[in-house]
């Protein structure tokens, strides 16, 4: 249980991190005007295409702990220069938002050896933490900002001052594969994008119902502390397929059903966990790089296809079992593939 302790930690942090992103963006689309779409483009490249690079800078100083301790202090900041100029709050979120990440996952990671039950906590309660931070962004107050302020900077100085005698870090192990690493990673990650792309287009087209938005986002984030633990317990392997086809069918012929909806979230996010755990198996000296590849590059990635491709797939029920079976198909491929990975 002592491993558990900081992975919850930091997936707390994360909730107040994305509630932070969500009352941001939200403040940012009612303003119906036309810098809208830049502001949010520039918070998704600034949140998610920068992961990569924030964790090579974390991993190079071996500062992956106290770094999502920065990111926190970040999203803080930009909470208080929303009153002066919403345009340095946006840029301040996003950068914050990138190091806070790839720090907080890659800490929790690093926690959880081989496993993938420390990144399932950390993951779970970002999903939630960003639906009740779009909510609350139609209360803006000074009050409002205060409460989330004060709650980072706690979060940030319990984070920054963890006993370092509690933090289990792994290892880098010898990596038993016939295939080249960079494209096992490049499979993943691949595998990713997919699932966020149909990801993607759920939460697009429940956009404005905010009740549904928020049990989705309920389940998306039970999805992914339950499948953290599952995948440890009947393997990556096993349970990444099991989870995407059963996904694919519940989201393609549940209709217009409200709980198959939902299951078929559950399992299409519960897969989140044992992914960041693969790849940061076969990145062991690079965990928050490892972490800024899933949660950054996967997530843009995904969004991207939305932009490229439409929603016009998803709403075809053989579209969605297409793309969920090719995801799944690069989990078994990849997972396949390494040593350590044919037996978990």
């Amino acid at each position: 249980m002592k491993q558990l302790g900081l992975p919850t930690l930091t997936g707390l942090a994360h909730g107040a991190s994305d509630a932070v992103a969500g009352f941001l963006v939200v403040q940012v689309l009612m303003l119906n005007s036309q810098p809208i779409v830049d502001y949010v483009l520039i918070y998704n490249v600034l949140a998610f295409g920068l992961q990569p690079v924030a964790g090579l800078l974390l991993d190079q100083f071996k500062f992956q702990r106290r770094g999502a301790s920065v990111g926190l202090l970040l999203s803080a900041l930009a909470l208080i220069l929303t009153w002066v100029s919403l345009t340095w709050g946006i840029l301040f979120a996003g950068l914050g938002s990138a190091i806070f990440h790839t720090g907080g996952g890659s800490t929790a990671l690093t926690s959880t050896p081989g496993r993938a039950t420390g990144p399932g906590i950390f993951a779970a309660f970002g999903v939630v933490g960003l639906a009740i931070g779009s909510q609350l962004a139609f209360y803006f107050s000074a009050t409002t900002i205060t409460a989330f302020t004060i709650i980072l900077l706690l979060l940030a100085a319990v984070i920054w001052f963890f006993p370092a005698s509690s933090v289990i870090s792994s290892s880098p192990d010898s990596i038993s594969t016939s295939v080249n690493i960079e494209l096992l990673v490049f499979g993943l990650v691949l595998a990713i994008a997919l699932r966020s792309y149909v990801w993607a287009g759920l939460q697009s087209g429940q956009a404005g119902y905010s009740q549904l938005a928020f049990s989705v986002a309920l389940a998306a984030g039970l999805g992914k502390l339950i499948g953290g633990f599952l995948a440890d317990k009947f393997g990556w392997r096993t349970y990444a397929i099991i989870a995407l086809v059963a996904s694919a069918f519940l989201l393609a012929f549940g209709g217009a059903a409200l709980w198959p909806l939902l299951m078929g979230i559950f399992f299409l996010q519960s897969v989140t966990p044992l992914s960041l755990a693969a790849v940061g198996y076969l990145m062991p000296s690079s965990p928050a790089l490892a972490t800024g590849l899933v949660l950054g590059v996967g997530v843009l990635l995904g969004g991207l296809l939305l932009v490229l491709l439409g929603s016009s797939w998803l709403a075809n029920p053989l579209g969605i079992i297409w793309i969920l079976f090719a995801s799944s198909g690069l989990y078994l491929f990849t997972l396949l593939s390494v040593g350590k990975l044919r037996d978990i």
